[in-house]
């Protein structure tokens, strides 16, 4: 996926909402900002949005000193979503087909993201989510195809978006694994917004449910070309790989694998590429699907 004139504004608007959860001053502000215009003047528009956006979290980082400028965000949020798991279970528990409510509750999830939108920060209702769950349809609803390539799956990698939501991911996890899946979860090596880390994952005791990894790197979504070889190795071995998130969908749209989008559409261009409407919820099928194996290279 390429990089939009209309993204460039939200990479401003994403690092300007890091100076203010950060409580940087004013002068410190400004300087983060002069300085990224300029590295915005030579931006590549071949790269995804995600690529880009990594340029204002990096000139954050250098200008600023402060390396995870979310760190108690993130804590906040995955205690706040271990306090309503049991809520979570109970939702799924409720219905016939489990599976498909515990993908929904993993899609619900992704709604706490504070990279686009800081007004989040202190207006997000968990109850309230959990509610809309069974009364809330995907807009682009590929589950029955997931469904049938889970049959021929074993090896399954599951590449997480945020702290918090990483638990409503661990209810999807926990039904995959009743049906025999082995799955691997995938984490960012460092801080970048506040996208799950190895503590976060440590946090949610992913550790009896799951094998976890790590990227390799802190990029906005996955840059295969800097990824760390274990993280390789198991994209390409996954029978099966379950992307959360819109930095994934945009790094990875067009890899070709067996690939299953599960995302809220947050911006204008997304819903463009998924065809449906600001805020909608979709679980999507990969359009590149080749139907080879995940074969990757970090040339790529």
């Amino acid at each position: 996926m390429k990089t939009d004139l209309e993204c460039v504004p939200c990479i401003i608007k994403q690092t300007i909402n890091t100076l203010k959860i950060s409580g940087c001053s004013n002068k410190l502000s400004k300087k983060v900002v002069s300085e990224l215009l300029q590295k915005l003047e030579n931006i590549d528009y071949d790269l995804s949005p995600a690529a880009n956006s990594d340029i204002g979290y990096i000139v954050f980082r250098e200008v600023t000193g402060i390396k995870d400028p979310y760190y108690d965000l993130k804590r906040k949020y995955n205690r706040l979503a271990l306090d309503i798991y049991p809520k979570l279970e109970k939702v799924v528990d409720s219905v016939k087909n489990k599976l498909y409510m515990a993908a929904k509750v993993a899609i619900a999830g992704n709604v706490i993201d504070f990279g686009i939108d800081i007004k989040k920060v202190n207006t997000l209702d968990f109850n309230k989510i959990i509610q809309d769950l069974q009364n809330t349809p995907l807009a682009v609803d590929n589950y029955d195809k997931f469904r049938e390539s889970l049959k021929d799956s074993i090896n399954i990698l599951y590449i997480t978006d945020n702290a918090g939501e990483i638990v409503f991911d661990k209810v999807f996890i926990k039904e995959l694994v009743k049906l025999d899946k082995k799955v691997v979860l995938s984490v960012k090596s460092n801080p970048i917004i506040n996208d799950a880390t190895l503590e976060d994952a440590i946090e949610a005791k992913f550790d009896s449910l799951a094998r976890v990894i790590e990227t390799g790197n802190s990029n906005i979504g996955i840059n295969i070309s800097d990824s760390s070889d274990a993280f390789l190795e198991e994209f390409k071995k996954a029978d099966l790989i379950i992307s959360k998130g819109q930095g994934n969908f945009e790094t990875l749209d067009k890899t070709g694998a067996n690939i299953f989008f599960l995302l809220m559409a947050k911006c204008e261009k997304i819903a463009r590429e998924l065809g449906v409407k600001h805020s909608d919820i979709v679980f999507a099928e990969s359009k590149a699907r080749t139907g080879k194996s995940n074969a990757v290279s970090k040339n790529q």
